[in-house]
């Protein structure tokens, strides 16, 4: 039967085009799932490994090989030169940073400062300009940060040490900057191992100690491990280089990796989505080769031979998809990453690992999954009789019953699910609603074969008017409703997805803005907590601000810590907002915090009492649950406290257009930024917040809908092989119609309309069940973070039913082409 099972494969090519396109997509997304997975693992490897390059062995304290000691032992300098002594050794550095502040001309930076010694490996550093430093008052620096901080070779800087000790230090060399993460964030600095030693202090320490050999690596173990003992320091590991990146790598990850696990949660959804075109494809040409199989059997071939042959072809094309699938995932990220090497030099540490079980796996679960998915089909086919070769058969008009236990079933798990679904977000509880919708989606999806086929007869009616063509395209949707089910199902799973995710982001968005505007009633507030800034100079740089496009006013204030008495045993300091009433009120969102004479708004603070005492003064009190800098109080009445205090500092309140989007909030800031010298950073505020978790949740909605689209594409696949088959299956029936006078226009017109139909019923019963899905489970997520603001993206739906009608149309193109170019004669002569 392999000879048959070939010749089927060669004769009707052109029909396993789609599985082959669906099956390659599927796996190529599971192949590239795992190759990220092993070329992040290589890439850490590169830029955590980065100290160890050169190395043999590495030794450092770990706890877990003495847990009963009181304190871990300490990697000196010491120990260094021990080390160094022994026989086997030939070179040996220790690792270990300690943190100083270099000033230049015009700034100040944090660096961090590795010991080096040109005739011990430079500390794993790697000379690019210059030379090593030598003395005490030398230093070589990275040449990234020497750029951005304006410094080269033979500049002079001041360096403070962590004890505030302050010296002179001569730029001798650059080294490659680092690309370890863990370091990369300041400069990396590198002194005499003398000069580490003195800023480092009496308690110098180092976090391992990175070894080479003369002799062989267990030689050299087995002799550090004895040095160690005699010293009994029992819990220093010696491990090989190699096995400290494992070990560095599994710690920065937590031994596992959640980006991987995310990935291939949507490689399922594709490859299951792929499984039903699979079912969908090998049905239709099962129905179509009827005849044909019938006739085999006539000519002796038994029922498990049939079953052989269509399961032969389901292997050799799941083979074939499959590598292409993996080819395909290995020469795009290959692609990507010689793009970000072009262009970010910065990640030339980016590495790409395809490791055997990346490239094995994917071919294994592409031709599994093909071969499943074809297996219903093929035992349809083994249950033909030889008389159906004899018997008028029309594959088009073929019925597909759902059957009464899978109805059942489906029932139970959509109760069940939907209840616990209800349940989870009525109470809060994300778990049990997460259960409920693995349980209720695919009850759902049992049930489809009730919903979907009456849908689309439904609309259909709705749409057909007194058009022939759509009249017709109505019928034809649902003359094999259980194809039409298939069909309409993969591409109602992604959309559901895609509208779940939708939903529920703009839920979170919605409900987090207004949490935000109930905890800050200002959209921007600048505070000068460094105080080089005094009230004057404030108030100057307030009427700049107010000058930029998109405020639309500003007002100044002063925070005071003070001592008051809240009925604790010792007085307890709070800072005292002081502002100008008329000023602040018009950049408040809420005027319930505006402070009136003679009052104070405690907004950090619960206070019970109507009345409290603060200096010679009693005033009155209003809570407020708002997120300010201190408790708002007039400046006039905070005047007449007679407080002096050295403790306080000025800001500025910034209320902000309406109008300003999210791209604009950031300009406005990095203007804000500019003008009062103030790190971006630290400018807050009830806008930036909103800004920033508006870009953080459409960035993660934009990258899930990404990999959802892979599914759709896959689901559009399947409505465009859908139609290519019943084109080819209708032959003679589209032919007879041509005869009768149907004109290729309205022809291709029936085939649009019936695609539009599958496609957009899909899409439409998918933004459903996405529309529900979505408001529960953000309920269920966020109800315990406060009152829930629910919003639906109507727009961006209606983008995703105009995609999906849209991309039904373009499937529809190649079928109608090739259904109006045939003449009817040809046509009714097609057997």
């Amino acid at each position: 039967m392999l000879h048959v099972a070939l010749s089927n494969i060669k004769t009707y090519a052109r029909r396993y085009i789609a599985v082959v396109l669906a099956v390659a997509i599927g796996t190529a997304f599971l192949a590239a799932t795992l190759a990220v997975n092993s070329s992040t693992q290589a890439t850490l490897k590169n830029s955590l490994g980065e100290a160890y390059k050169d190395a043999d062995l590495v030794a450092y304290a770990d706890a877990d090989l003495d847990p009963d000691a009181e304190e871990m032992s300490t990697l000196s300098p010491d120990t260094v030169a021990d080390i160094r002594a022994l026989s086997g050794v030939s070179k040996a550095y220790g690792l270990g940073y300690v943190y100083g502040q270099m000033h230049t001309a015009d700034n100040g930076y944090t660096v961090q400062i590795q010991s080096v010694d040109p005739k011990q490996g430079l500390g794993g550093l790697e000379l690019v300009e210059g030379r090593a430093p030598l003395s005490d008052n030398e230093m070589m620096i990275d040449e990234a940060h020497a750029e951005t901080m304006g410094v080269s070779v033979g500049d002079v800087v001041a360096l403070d040490d962590e004890q505030g000790k302050a010296q002179n230090v001569k730029i001798v060399g650059l080294q490659r900057s680092s690309a370890n993460p863990r370091t990369s964030a300041y400069a990396l600095a590198g002194m005499s191992e003398k000069a580490w030693s003195h800023i480092a202090g009496e308690q110098a320490s180092f976090d391992s100690i990175v070894i080479n050999g003369d002799a062989s690596l267990d030689a050299v173990t087995d002799e550090l491990l004895d040095y160690f003992a005699t010293k009994k320091m029992k819990d220093i590991a010696v491990v090989t280089a190699d096995q400290k990146v494992i070990d560095d790598v599994a710690q920065m990850t937590g031994g596992s990796d959640q980006l991987t696990m995310i990935l291939l949660i949507f490689a399922l959804i594709a490859l299951v989505v792929t499984g039903l075109v699979v079912v969908n494809t090998f049905s239709v040409v099962i129905a179509q080769r009827t005849r044909e199989l019938a006739l085999l059997r006539i000519l002796g071939a038994k029922r498990k031979q049939i079953r052989s042959s269509v399961l032969l072809e389901a292997l050799v094309i799941g083979v074939l998809a499959s590598v292409v699938g993996v080819v395909l995932a290995v020469a795009l990220l290959a692609g990507l990453i010689a793009i970000l090497h072009a262009t970010v030099p910065a990640m030339s540490y980016a590495a790409l690992a395809v490791t055997p079980f990346g490239l094995i796996v994917p071919i294994i679960v592409g031709i599994l999954m093909t071969v499943i998915a074809a297996s219903l089909p093929a035992r349809r086919a083994m249950k033909l009789a030889p008389l159906a070769a004899l018997r008028p058969f029309d594959a088009a008009s073929m019925k597909n019953r759902a059957g009464i236990v899978r109805i059942i079933f489906g029932a139970l798990l959509t109760a069940l699910g939907a209840a616990l679904l209800i349940y989870g977000a009525l109470k809060g509880d994300l778990l049990i609603a997460f259960l409920g919708g693995l349980l209720s989606f695919p009850g759902i999806l049992m049930l489809a074969s009730l919903f979907v086929p009456r849908s689309v007869a439904g609309i259909g009616k709705l749409v057909a008017g007194n058009s022939t063509a759509r009249r017709l395209a109505a019928l034809n949707a649902v003359r094999n409703p259980g194809r039409t089910t298939s069909t309409a199902t993969a591409l109602l799973i992604g959309v559901t997805l895609v509208t779940m995710i939708m939903v529920g982001g703009q839920t979170a968005k919605a409900s987090m803005n207004n949490a935000i505007a109930g905890e800050y009633p200002v959209d921007m507030n600048v505070s000068f907590y460094e105080g080089n800034v005094n009230d004057a100079k404030a108030k100057e740089l307030a009427q700049k601000i107010n000058a930029v496009e998109g405020v639309t006013a500003t007002s100044t204030f002063v925070v005071t810590d003070v001592p008051v008495d809240l009925g604790e045993e010792e007085p307890i300091n709070i800072g005292l907002l002081s502002v100008d009433p008329e000023s602040f009120s018009k950049t408040v969102l809420d005027q319930k915090i505006v402070p009136q004479p003679g009052e104070l708004v405690f907004s950090q603070w619960d206070y019970e009492k109507p009345t409290i005492k603060i200096g010679n003064k009693t005033l009155k009190v209003k809570n407020s649950g708002a997120l300010l800098a201190g408790n708002p109080i007039a400046e006039e009445t905070f005047k007449s406290l007679g407080i002096k205090s050295d403790n306080e500092y000025p800001g500025i309140t910034i209320k902000v257009d309406d109008g300003i989007s999210g791209s604009k909030i950031n300009e406005l800031v990095t203007e804000i930024s500019d003008i009062t010298g103030v790190d971006s950073s630290m400018i807050d505020g009830g806008v930036v917040m909103k800004s920033m978790f508006s870009q953080i949740i459409d960035v993660l909605l934009t990258i899930v809908s990404a990999l959802l689209a892979v599914a759709v594409l896959i689901a559009l696949i399947g409505v465009a092989n859908t139609l290519s088959l019943s084109v080819l299956e209708r032959t003679r029936e589209n032919s007879l119609l041509r005869a009768l006078g149907l004109k290729k226009k309205q022809l291709r017109s029936m085939l649009a309309t019936e695609a539009v139909l599958i496609g957009g019923v899909a899409a439409l019963l998918g933004m459903i069940l996405g529309v529900a899905y979505g408001l529960l489970g953000a309920r269920a997520a966020l109800s315990a973070m406060g009152p829930m603001t629910y919003s639906i993206p109507w727009w961006q739906l209606v983008a995703v039913l105009a995609i999906s009608i849209i991309a039904a149309l373009l499937a529809s193109i190649t079928p109608g082409r090739r259904a109006s170019k045939l003449s009817p004669v040809e046509g009714l002569a097609t057997e």
